[in-house]
Parts: structure tokens; C-alpha cells; sequence
């Protein structure tokens, strides 16, 4: 039943009523996107986030069109830099990262899951593909601008050092942008808003920037240890499924629900717990880099319809 409904509605959304035709729907620079790629942009998405089937039609369609104007964007400009379909173990190794978010064990499973969405999975490596070089490309960009401060992360460990169990938060985030700082509460009101009427997931498909968004939001499990002090005072009240006050970040702002709290026995290494602040505080500033770079080569594309 509900194959026939994506399907149906992927009919309504993305084909002139009665037609199967192909026809172009805008531009993003030189690249023609038709009907049918935001119909399989729509059928990915909903792949990620099957909770999209419970949102308005004009949504759904603005969601997929944002989908794909961020994909051909970076895509082009990656396409100065790299060659694009070539296979590699490290791909594959992030194919298999990519299915088990969705609790999938092995490749077959994820095809046969995929079926379900009338997905290739050479749809779903394509789509990894530019991910991955997308990171390569803000790794060799902004390597020299990196800023970890191990002195504050190497005090933050010891002051934390008597420390054997600890918190650990299973999370899903919404990162959104304003214009102007008046902007702010009218913004989180209709983040809000959104949320109580569609939920966090489908709200995190449409307001926000991260590539998180896919996935509803979620970013997986992480320990206190690990978070910011910011985000720590945030969410230290919270229960399973409550949602933080706006957080300010370098680049905007973060509300964050919990989804799933433990408690976690860990045995202090000092080194193992340096080298994993490192990694997360190396991969949250990237992330920023990320968005700041997207936005600049956005304003230079050209989106016509």
C-alpha cells in the first residue's frame, strides 16, 4: 500500500497529469533537471525518511527541488577537481556506513530495500559519490584553517578524568541559517511550529542545512565527553525525546532532540580520548567549512526555470 501511494504521488508531483513525458523542469547552471529527476530525487528521499509520505504535496515538492539544486551544485563544481564515477574501497566502505543508518546489514538487503523505492543502487553510489569527494574537496581547502585547540581538549579530558560512567546521547539535529539576528525567533517559532504539526524528522528535511537532513536529522550516538560545553548545558536537563533551545554555532544555529539516552561505563585512556575529541572537533569544523563553501558557489550558480 504504500509503494502505490509513493508512487502515485511521485505521478501527481513530478508528471503532467495524464502524461508520462519527459520534460525539463528548471536549470542549474548548464545541467537540465527533468520531471523524472525530481521524481527520483523524491523516491531517495523518501527512502531516507519514509515519514515524508505524512506531509503536503507543495512540501514534498519543495524539499526534493532543494535535494537536487544542492547535488548539481556541488556536482559541478567538483567536476573542475576530480573525475567522477570511478570505484574505490573507501566508497564502498561509506555505501556500507550509508545502509546500516538504516539498520540494513549487507548490500543485498539495501537493494532489495531499495526496490521498494524503484532505486538502483547505482542511483544510491552516484549520490554517495559526490558526498565523498565533496568532503575531499573541503578537506584539501580548508586543511590550514583548522583550529583545534588541544590544550583546552587535553584540560577538558583531565578535569573529566575521575569520571567512569558517563552520558551518552543518541541525537538529531536541525542547523538552519537567518539573515538577520530579528530574524531569530520568528524562525525558531516556525521550526516549531513545523515540528509540532510534522514531527522532527520531516521538519529537519525542510529547514535544515546539514547533510543530516536525509537521514531526519539524525546524527547518531555521542558521549558527553565529546560535546561542547554549549551543547552539554543545552541538553543536560532533557529527557528522550525533548528538544533543546536554539544553540548558536559558527555557522547558525542548532536545535537538537534526544532520541535515546544510556549510560556508559568507559576506562580512562587519556591518549584514546584526545585522538577521538580530535576526530570530532576536526569533522564539526569541516562541516561548517562545508557550509560556508556551498553557500559561496551557490550565489555564482544560476537556477532557472
Amino acid at each position: 500500500m504504500k509503494l502505490i501511494r509513493l508512487i502515485y504521488l511521485s505521478l501527481i508531483f513530478f508528471t503532467p497529469l495524464g502524461s508520462m513525458e519527459t520534460h525539463i523542469v528548471f536549470k542549474v547552471n548548464n545541467q537540465i533537471i527533468t520531471n523524472m529527476d525530481l521524481n527520483n530525487e523524491y523516491r531517495y528521499l523518501m527512502a531516507l525518511n519514509n515519514e515524508l509520505t505524512n506531509i503536503d504535496e507543495n512540501t514534498l515538492l519543495k524539499i526534493a527541488k532543494d535535494s537536487i539544486i544542492r547535488e548539481k551544485i556541488k556536482k559541478n563544481e567538483l567536476l573542475r577537481y576530480y573525475k567522477l564515477g570511478e570505484s574505490s574501497k573507501y566508497l564502498e566502505s561509506v555505501i556500507k556506513n550509508f545502509y546500516q543508518r538504516l539498520e540494513i546489514e549487507d548490500l543485498n538487503g539495501f537493494k532489495e530495500y531499495l526496490l521498494q523505492y524503484d532505486l538502483e543502487i547505482d542511483t544510491i553510489r552516484d549520490k554517495v559519490e559526490i558526498e565523498v569527494l565533496w568532503n575531499k574537496l573541503i578537506t584539501s581547502k580548508y586543511q590550514d584553517q583548522l583550529n583545534i585547540k588541544k590544550k583546552i581538549l587535553k584540560d577538558k579530558i583531565e578535569k573529566n578524568s575521575s569520571d567512569k560512567i558517563i552520558k551518552e546521547y543518541e541525537l538529531s539535529e536541525i542547523i538552519f541559517q537567518i539573515e538577520n539576528i530579528n530574524d531569530l525567533n520568528n524562525k525558531v517559532k516556525l521550526i516549531q511550529e513545523k515540528i509540532e504539526q510534522q514531527g522532527f524528522k520531516n521538519t529537519a528535511n525542510i529547514f535544515s542545512i546539514s547533510e543530516s537532513s536525509k537521514f531526519g536529522g539524525n546524527i547518531g550516538w555521542l558521549d558527553e565527553k565529546k560535546l561542547s560545553k554549549e551543547i552539554n548545558l543545552a541538553i543536560s536537563g532533557l529527557k528522550i525525546g525533548e528538544i533543546s533551545k536554539p544553540i548558536k554555532i559558527t555557522n547558525g544555529f542548532m536545535i537538537l532532540k534526544i532520541l535515546d539516552i544510556k549510560q556508559k561505563n568507559i576506562k580512562f585512556d587519556r591518549e584514546k580520548l584526545l585522538e577521538e575529541a580530535i576526530i570530532f572537533e576536526t569533522n564539526k569544523q569541516y562541516d561548517q567549512f562545508s557550509i560556508i563553501y556551498y553557500n559561496k558557489i551557490k550565489i555564482n550558480s544560476i537556477i532557472s526555470e
